[in-house]
Formats: C-alpha cells, sequence, structure tokens
C-alpha cells in the first residue's frame, strides 16, 4: 500500500533574504566588489601610484582563498591593513574589507570566535599604528567593534538557518514515522481482514459449493429446470470462490491489483449480468442502450456495479418484476432500474435504507454522478445519472 511521501505534506518555507546565508554571502561580495572598484579608481585621482592597490589586492586575495583554504584567507584579509601602513596609504579601504570579509566568513559557517579576534585585532593595530596615537585610540576601537559586530551577524545568521534546516529534518523524520506506523497499521489491518476472509467466508462459500454439487448430483434427471439453476448457482459459487481468493491475494501482499488479472465489468456486461438472473428465474425487462464509444472506463465499470446491486436488492426487498433502462443521450448515461412490488408488500427499513443503496450512491459519486431514489406504493427505483467522459454532473 502506498501512502502520500512525507515531503508532500509540509507547506514549503522560504525565508527572507536577510535569513538566507547563501544570498547573504553573495549580497556581502557584490557590496565588497564595488568598493574595490572605488579603491581601483582613487589613487590615481589622488596622486598615487600603483603601490596603493596592493593592500587591495592583498584583501581580494584573501576574500577568494577563504572559500577554498579558510585560514590562508583569514590570514591574507589581517594582513592587508598592515600592508597599507607599509605604503603609506590609508588603511581605512582594507579594514572596511575586512569588516565584510569577516561576515562572509562567519555567515558561510566559519568559528566566529576566531574569525572576530584576529580580524578585530588587526584592524585595532593597524589603524592605531597608522595615526601614531597610541593602542588608546577611537577609530581603532571603532574599526575593531565592526569587524566583531560583523562576524557576530554572519554567526547569527548562519546559527539561525542551520536550527530552521534541524527543524525541518526533523519534522521530516516525524512524517515519516507516522508514515511507517501508518503502513504499519494498515499491514496488520489487512491481514486480519485476510484472516477473517478466510476463515469465515472461505469456508462458508466452499461448503456451500460443496452442497450445491450434492444437489446437483441427486437430482433426477428429468427435473432440467431445476437441475439448470443449479448448475448456475455452482458457477456463480465458484467464481466468488476465485474472487475471495484473489481479494486474499491483494490483501496479503502489497501488490496493487491493475485488474489485469481478471475482466473488468463495464457497460457492455449488463446484459449478461441480466441473463443470469433471468436463468435462476428473475423476471427481469431490459431497455439497454448500445455503449458510448468514448465512455469513461471508471463510469463504465460504475454503471455495471449500480445494476448489479440494485438486481441483488431486488431480490431481498422486493418479489415483483424488475425493469432495467439504460439511456445515452447528449453526454449523460441515465441508468433506471425499477423493483415493482407485490400488493400486499409492506415497505420496510431495508428497502428505504441500507447498505446497498450507500454502495450504489458512493458507486455513481466516486465517478462523477449522482443516484437518485423514487419509492413509492407500487415500485422502488433508483434512477443513476452519470456523464460518458467521466466528468462531474452538477
Amino acid at each position: 500500500m502506498t501512502t502520500p511521501n512525507a515531503p508532500a505534506e509540509m507547506v514549503a518555507y522560504r525565508p527572507s533574504w536577510f535569513r538566507r546565508p547563501a544570498l547573504l554571502d553573495r549580497i556581502t561580495l557584490v557590496v565588497i566588489g564595488l568598493a574595490s572598484a572605488t579603491e581601483f579608481v582613487a589613487p590615481p585621482l589622488q596622486g598615487h601610484g600603483f603601490i596603493a592597490w596592493v593592500p587591495l589586492i592583498v584583501s581580494l586575495l584573501g576574500i577568494a582563498a577563504s572559500y577554498r583554504w579558510r585560514w590562508l584567507g583569514v590570514a591574507l584579509i589581517a594582513a592587508a591593513p598592515f600592508v597599507s601602513n607599509a605604503v603609506a596609504w590609508d588603511p581605512l579601504m582594507s579594514w572596511n574589507l575586512a569588516v565584510f570579509a569577516a561576515f562572509s566568513l562567519t555567515v558561510r559557517g566559519g568559528p566566529a570566535v576566531r574569525v572576530a579576534l584576529l580580524i578585530g585585532l588587526s584592524n585595532y593595530v593597524s589603524v592605531a599604528l597608522f595615526q601614531n596615537q597610541g593602542l588608546v585610540y577611537p577609530v581603532a576601537i571603532v574599526a575593531a567593534a565592526f569587524a566583531l559586530a560583523a562576524a557576530a551577524a554572519g554567526s547569527a545568521a548562519y546559527s539561525q538557518d542551520r536550527y530552521r534546516r534541524e527543524l525541518e529534518q526533523r519534522a521530516l523524520a516525524a512524517l515519516a514515522t507516522r508514515d511507517a506506523e501508518a503502513n504499519q497499521r494498515v499491514s496488520e489491518e489487512r491481514l486480519r481482514i485476510a484472516r477473517d476472509l478466510h476463515d469465515v467466508v472461505g469456508h462458508e462459500i466452499a461448503v456451500l459449493n460443496m452442497h450445491l454439487g450434492v444437489a446437483e448430483v441427486n437430482l433426477p434427471i428429468e427435473a432440467d429446470t431445476a437441475h439448470a439453476s443449479l448448475v448456475a448457482a455452482r458457477a456463480n459459487v465458484q467464481a466468488v470462490l476465485s474472487e475471495t481468493q484473489r481479494l486474499l491475494h491483494v490483501l496479503r501482499t502489497d501488490d496493487v491489483d491493475d485488474g489485469s488479472s481478471r475482466p473488468t465489468p463495464d457497460l457492455g456486461g449488463i446484459a449478461r449480468l441480466i441473463e443470469s438472473y433471468r436463468s435462476a428465474g428473475v423476471d427481469v425487462r431490459a431497455e439497454l442502450c448500445e455503449a458510448p464509444d468514448a465512455i469513461d472506463a471508471e463510469v463504465s465499470t460504475a454503471a455495471f456495479r449500480i445494476v448489479q446491486e440494485a438486481l441483488t436488492n431486488s431480490q431481498r426487498h422486493g418479489p415483483g418484476a424488475v425493469s432495467v433502462t439504460t439511456q445515452a443521450d447528449a453526454g449523460i448515461l441515465t441508468i433506471t432500474v425499477t423493483n415493482a412490488r407485490a400488493r400486499r408488500a409492506p415497505k420496510t427499513a431495508a428497502t428505504r435504507r441500507g447498505y446497498g443503496l450507500i454502495g450504489m450512491r458512493e458507486r455513481a459519486t466516486s465517478a462523477g454522478g449522482r443516484l437518485e431514489v423514487v419509492d413509492t406504493d407500487d415500485a422502488f427505483s433508483v434512477v443513476a445519472t452519470l456523464r460518458v467522459d467521466g466528468g462531474q454532473i452538477r
């Protein structure tokens, strides 16, 4: 037995852009790229030589290297501000890039504490040394604080995303466990039904078949009508036995019954069904239309089953004649089965309500149609209306 896929039952959750580490990292790279373009243009405009590009190149190499060799990248990023000092170029751009790099490293899962300490210390010392203000210098403190804040923000985004993913995995695991337990319960119920079907129904039908065989053998030769009825009854019982065996096989295994192992009843089989009732002595009058060429398979099967159940009900609850009419017009198939009541046959609760009517109504509904019941003192009718193409009756 198959069950719905567990992931399909979950509502897909797409976090906001600021809660998606991969997207945040790409945005950070775009900002780094824009800042780098500005830094490439600034030195020539300010009359500095191309040597001022060296710190920028070191920073960019460090950022690129961090995607494959994390600590090599961190080392280059931390060294870039000191390179700025060495070439007498303001380390402001280098420590700005270092701040973005700290965020990029931690939002990808880098160790926040070590990254923050290394890059924050680099910013602090390099800015303080460049300005010759000593170690207690407000700008240097700000440079270090920005690095620490960036590393903390990146780490928080990464941790939140990881926590969300863990929750999703737990939910998926819970769904899988629930489905496994449901499958187990269904399998156990199927086995229980199979045992009951085999032990009770199968046994009783087999005994009935044996009794019919004994009665057939012991009938006088001249009792032709009774003999024919017994032969037909045995054939029906054997068909029930075969169907029971097939149901037992389906219940005990997970094989899906695709219908290839037996013929599927359809609208064309109603005539043969009626003949089987006539051979059993039931007065059935039929006006059957030709089966439409493009009739939906489910509709055709539902039509057969509705007529079959209606004929069975007529023999249980009414001794009168039965008429079966099928009409196909403008894409609508109408099936009417009427059971005439004997004059003294009262209406019973079983006539008005029962599992047979429920089953017929479910058959009609599953095929997109509807079933109506007309109950009078003289007759009991069921009218099924189905669309030939299997569409919904409105």
